[in-house]
């Protein structure tokens, strides 16, 4: 099995990445995992250097790729005039289902190339990214699309329960999934012409469809499982849910250094509060899959650092082996939208 890292498109320096890909390596101790690192070689030689990874020598291996697509890049554009960037090239290099590819770099950027080199699964008109959010009380629900598709249709939406539906059985072991679309209000007549029209949609398959799910209800107690908006939606959700974490923790800092008997008080809740920050945060999930193209892609927070970047390697190496494309065009080719 491998996997194939960009190492140049996010926001943390190549060496953070690698630090990443180093650490899953040795906690894995899997001679078949192995990883690629997408980008400038030399550089990514040096850094690998630098970690005394002469031990693992024989499970990296390097793809030189000069150039780098930023986070302002238009992603269209930047796509197919940087065939030599490590995002490109490294998304070009997937061979077979065994393959993954992880980027932290520009998310319309990802998608682009995963459509333009991969293409789609047979029946799929857009894909999507599902999200992982943690929940207090129900373990953890998938929102799909949180960003891959900012401009969806009824069809999109109805795809991205089919998708989610999938992941959710298959890599997070949620045997009888619930679907819900994300709406202003529970009620049946809420919403706005999309959703309202998505919902017909999702009737007519056989998906365990629970209805409309109000937002402050997915860290709370979801009534679902999988949850369903489209990637504008979505992806300012999970913005702002990570911000309110952010906060959250603040307050609680700000609160427990106000006064010497907060001090005291902070110094006991420290450890609770240390866990409950890497609870929450993206970090523990490390990457989200981009569902419906034809290749197993991971798209890693812009952020990601050495510990997110291990566990993005770490979760996608369980959707590799269930082969999670392949049950995705099983699920599209069974159910037809326009019976």
């Amino acid at each position: 099995m491998k996997v194939l890292l960009d190492t140049m498109s996010g926001d943390a320096p190549p060496e953070e990445i690698i630090k990443g890909a180093v650490r899953a390596l040795r906690e894995t101790r899997d001679a078949n995992l192995k990883i690629t690192l997408v980008g400038k070689e030399e550089l990514n030689r040096e850094e690998v250097k630098k970690l005394e990874a002469q031990d693992l020598l024989s499970r990296i291996s390097y793809l030189h790729a000069p150039n780098t697509i930023s986070m302002e890049d238009t992603p269209t554009k930047a796509v197919r005039s940087n065939p030599d960037s490590s995002l490109v090239k490294g998304v070009t290099a997937l061979k077979d289902e065994s393959e993954i590819f992880i980027s932290s770099g520009n998310t319309g950027a990802v998608v682009a190339a995963a459509l333009f080199n991969l293409g789609r699964i047979q029946g799929v008109s857009r894909p999507g990214l599902a999200g992982v959010i943690p929940t207090v009380r129900s373990g953890n629900v998938v929102l799909i699309d949180i960003g891959a598709t900012t401009d969806a249709d009824p069809l999109n939406l109805a795809q991205f329960g089919i998708m989610g539906n999938a992941f959710a059985k298959n890599i997070l072991s949620k045997s009888d999934p619930k679907v819900g679309l994300l709406n202003i209000g529970e009620e049946r007549s809420k919403g706005n012409k999309l959703t309202k029209k998505t919902v017909s949609l999702i009737e007519r398959t056989d998906l365990k469809y629970i209805g409309n799910v109000e937002p402050h209800l997915l860290i709370t107690e979801p009534p679902a499982d999988v949850v369903i908006c489209e990637g504008f939606v979505g992806n300012i959700l999970l913005k702002a849910f990570e911000g309110g974490v952010e906060g959250t923790i603040g307050f609680f800092k700000e609160a427990l250094t106000s006064n010497l008997r907060s001090k005291l008080g902070g110094l006991i809740l420290r450890p609770t509060l240390k866990e409950l920050k890497e609870q929450l945060s993206y970090a523990q999930f490390g990457a989200v899959p981009l569902l419906g193209v034809r290749g197993v892609v991971f798209v890693a927070h812009g952020r990601s650092e050495a510990r997110a970047i291990k566990n993005a390697i770490l979760k996608a190496r369980e959707a590799s082996r269930w082969d999670l494309p392949g049950k995705i065009e099983t699920e599209m080719e069974r159910i037809d939208f326009n019976d």
